[in-house]
């Protein structure tokens, strides 16, 4: 006879390492609880139950269409025995004849129906009392238990769980092991380090953004640093300018003799390096960018005075005012003071500005290596002459300019056949002398689609692959230690947009270049119309006012993309836009 089987959810925490509720943390396009609540319910003749505490209104409309059983522990505070208890119990309240229990956790995201049916049979096969899930070398949830066990687990207490009762009776124990069972969700760390499958487009932004590297820094001549961004705060060696320097061509005087005739007694062009002394009643000949001589504190403009013959001189400029035309002793930046801070861009000014007071190299945020390796049999360089299935190589030319854009001037490229052994030496090269990997083609599921299983096999652990969104579905991205590996589709319109989305802001933050506004709202000069379930991304033309999406939006298509200056956003559940609607948009330069 089929013996009964329950399946307890524990699902009553707060959360409160992760700092948000994990049982409506997505996972592949659906919360956790809602997924291992299906993955249980798939299990033929099987009763369900969630136990819920922390959360319960948004919890229990998330469960609002399953058919799972929804218990309220009030105590989950005082430990996970009490949901345990309240979770066996309303199991036996509905279905009192229950021959076992599975007690299942609900942030284990990689448990589901198989692991569940694998525990059943074997604790058929075995006719053990308690069957555990084995994995790196430990045991633990999902667990089944016989009914024998039933009161011992409704005896547990505190912060006791099931592993309690399961400890107590090895003898009657057996593990299945199931090594995914490994993942569990207690922080963002734990998330972010999962391997995601098809995953929406902010996920995939924000898993990105938790593997960056920490910036690295280089020392550079002034003359190169432009594009940079300065990684050490610079501080002034000496006061700039040095000494009271005038600032045009004119007369430098005391203020007190502006109302009498002033003999000029001599001259001063810039460059001077005697100081001169003037004393009351003079005025001595000034040019722009010249010391002023000691005794003066203010310039007369050459077009305010009266010279005579004699080389005198009378000042007609009723507006003068004390140190007029003088620039003082320090007023662009006072020796030992601040000059730049970190994390000032290096623009033509800047330059300008540090040469001025005498900087000649400068510490910057260093541009990461980068090697492109674009596959495909059927790419050929340009030059060529075509054959029957084969294009121009494309991609290597527009993400080196796409690059060029953000400073970063010097990229190795390297083409591979689809074979795997050289696309794995290539990768493993790249890997030893590149900082980022960007991977061209070959990231999807066809049968010449290795890029994914070779990243792994040469220690690229995979944070997602696959997002939910046209063009660019099969983009993947993996790191090895603080390396980062950028899997890009192969048609040029979808790489494109992949590069511009994620690995553009990813290269922004690591070189820790200013930040620019790209999302911006406007309105639609045409409709489109599209199904739900995946974010597009249109190429389209901005003009200030609205935005027009373009011909040609295929993902091989790249006429149109020479045209576009942004994309139009339209989200994952939406069904398209109507001519005039608000939209978000994606600017590009």
């Amino acid at each position: 006879m089929t013996k009964q089987t329950g399946i307890v959810i524990l699902a009553a925490g707060n959360s409160s390492r992760l700092g948000l509720p994990k049982q409506l943390l997505e996972f592949e396009g659906e919360t956790l609880l809602k997924r291992i609540s299906r993955e249980a319910l798939a299990i033929p003749d099987v009763k369900v139950s969630v136990v819920i505490g922390a959360y319960p209104d948004p919890i229990n409309t998330a469960l609002k269409e399953s058919n799972v059983s929804v218990a309220i522990n009030p105590h989950w505070t005082t430990g996970m025995s009490t949901s345990i208890v309240v979770g066996l119990s309303d199991l036996l309240k509905h279905h009192p004849n229950l021959d076992r229990c599975i007690i299942s956790l609900c942030d284990q995201p990689f448990v589901d129906r198989h692991v569940f049916q694998q525990l059943i049979q074997l604790a058929n096969s075995t006719d053990k009392g308690i069957v555990a899930t084995g994995f790196s070398g430990i045991w633990g949830a999902p667990v089944l238990f016989d009914k024998k066990y039933f009161e011992h687990l409704m005896r547990l207490e505190g912060q006791q769980g099931a592993k309690k009762v399961a400890e107590q009776f090895s003898d009657d124990r057996v593990i299945f092991s199931y090594e995914p069972a490994k993942y569990d969700i207690d922080t963002q760390e734990d998330y972010f380090n999962l391997p995601h499958q098809f995953i929406s487009v902010q996920q995939a932004k924000d898993i990105i953004h938790h593997h960056l590297p920490a910036p690295k820094q280089i020392r550079l001549p002034l003359a190169e640093g432009l594009g940079y961004t300065l990684a050490q705060t610079v501080v002034a060696e000496q006061s700039i300018p040095a000494f009271p320097q005038s600032s045009m061509d004119g007369y430098a005087i005391r203020y007190s003799d502006k109302d009498r005739g002033l003999p000029v007694v001599d001259k001063i062009p810039a460059g001077t390096t005697v100081e001169k002394i003037l004393t009351e009643g003079q005025a001595m000949r000034i040019y722009t960018g010249a010391p002023l001589p000691r005794g003066a504190d203010t310039v007369v403009m050459q077009e305010k005075v009266v010279l005579s013959d004699a080389n005198t001189i009378r000042i007609s400029d009723e507006t003068l005012q004390l140190g007029d035309n003088v620039r003082p002793t320090g007023s662009e930046v006072l020796a030992d003071s601040i000059a730049m801070l970190t994390g000032t861009a290096l623009t033509p000014a800047a330059i300008g500005y540090l040469a001025g007071i005498g900087c000649r190299d400068v510490l910057v945020t260093a541009p990461p290596r980068i090697q492109l390796i674009l596959t495909g049999d059927e790419l050929k360089p340009i030059g060529t002459i075509l054959g029957y299935g084969e294009v121009y190589e494309s991609n290597s030319y527009q993400l080196k300019a796409a690059l060029q854009q953000l400073g970063i001037l010097h990229v190795e490229s390297r083409h591979v056949p689809d074979d795997r052994s050289q696309l794995r030496a290539a990768l493993e090269n790249a890997l030893d002398e590149a900082d980022i990997v960007l991977l061209v083609g070959g990231v999807s599921v066809g049968d010449y689609d290795y890029v994914v299983d070779v990243a792994k096999d040469c220690g690229i652990k995979q944070r997602f692959h696959r997002i939910r969104q046209k063009p660019g579905k099969p983009l993947f991205f993996g790191t090895q230690n603080e390396k980062l590996v950028f899997g890009l589709p192969g048609n040029p319109s979808s790489a494109l947009t992949c590069f511009y989305l994620y690995v553009a802001p990813a290269l922004e933050r690591i070189m820790q270049l200013p930040e620019r506004t790209r999302s911006i709202k406007t309105h639609t000069t045409h409709a489109y119309s599209k199904k739900p379930g995946l974010t597009h991304f249109l190429k389209a033309r901005y003009d200030g006012l609205t935005v027009e999406p373009l011909h040609a939006q295929e993902s091989y298509r790249l006429q149109s993309y020479a045209q576009a200056n942004c994309l139009l956003i339209l989200e994952e559940e939406s069904n398209g836009c109507a001519a005039g609607d608000e939209v978000f948009i994606h600017l590009l330069t």
